[in-house]
């Protein structure tokens, strides 16, 4: 979940007027579609997104919707409820 949800660097910024492919979607996209890291009540195919781990706790909490970013980044999905977001 780490290294699929969590950035690692930043390399350079695209605008474009399309949805791009995502290096997940390009080598896995039936298990990790644009949308995958937004709900977590969509499931991954073959586990829970509910939930995930503390690191260094092994606690395991709810998982937030937009990964805790939601009143920043909320308006950016209106529109979408109708999609399955997770493709």
């Amino acid at each position: 979940k780490y290294g699929f949800k969590s950035i690692k660097s930043i390399q350079r910024f695209t605008f474009t007027h399309e949805r791009p492919v995502s290096f997940w979607q390009e080598i896995a996209s039936k298990e990790y579609g644009f949308w995958a890291n937004v709900n977590p009540q969509v499931p991954h195919p073959r586990w829970s997104q509910a939930t995930e781990k503390v690191l260094g706790t092994n606690e395991r909490v709810p998982t937030q919707i937009y990964n805790g970013y939601g009143e920043f980044v909320a308006h950016l999905y209106e529109g979408l409820e109708d999609e399955n977001l997770y493709m």
